[in-house]
């Protein structure tokens, strides 16, 4: 029932391209560790290539974070209270407030979970890159219209940065440090500044 009701959400916000991207994070529910866990094992340092062994991976925060988070989305499909306990847990021990009814597709990164808030009807496509301290959440458009982000896929979001209100940023953009994101952000292009404009 939640998943229906935030679909419908999603497609009266941000039409065809919140579809398109809802699709894309359907396969959040279930646990997609597998592919969380690959990602979290490359490397995106060009100085330090290659990719480190599952148990080192494992025991790191960032995917303790990313795990908390699908036992909690899996949880609270079902049982909703539990999923906001794991939510609670997710945050008291990693730093990351990331609700439980959030989609957000495999292959997620949180390099630094710490401060890292993700609201409750936020949609993120596949292979997220997410910084510490950032914030994707219900705003007012400066139209008036109420609403939550959607995220395509490939997307990086900087330390601090702050995407609010029904925007949709596009595959493989990069929002900046620090930006405050209040409007749409085309596929590959660049988002910086407060508020946040377009640089590529």
């Amino acid at each position: 029932m939640t998943h229906d009701t935030t679909k419908d959400m999603t497609d009266e916000t941000t039409g065809d391209a919140a579809r398109d991207t809802g699709r894309v994070a359907d396969d959040a529910r279930p646990l997609g560790l597998l592919a969380d866990l690959a990602a979290n094992r490359t490397s995106d340092d060009p100085r330090r290539p290659g990719t480190a062994g599952v148990l080192p991976t494992v025991l790191t925060l960032r995917f303790l974070a990313t795990f908390l988070y699908r036992v909690s989305a899996r949880a609270g499909s079902s049982v909703p209270v539990l999923g906001s306990v794991l939510k609670q847990l997710n945050h008291a021990i990693t730093g990351a407030d990331i609700a439980w009814s959030a989609r957000i597709g495999p292959g997620l990164v949180l390099w630094h979970p710490t401060g890292v808030v993700i609201g409750p009807r936020v949609v993120v496509g596949r292979d997220a890159r997410v910084q510490q301290g950032i914030t994707l959440g219900a705003a007012r458009s400066r139209t008036g219209k109420e609403g939550d982000p959607v995220l395509g896929d490939g997307v990086y979001v900087g330390a601090g940065a702050r995407v609010l209100g029904p925007v949709r940023v596009g595959d493989r953009a990069r929002i900046g440090a620090n930006a405050v994101v209040l409007t749409d952000v085309p596929d590959d292009a660049s988002a910086v500044g407060v508020p946040a404009r377009i640089i590529a």
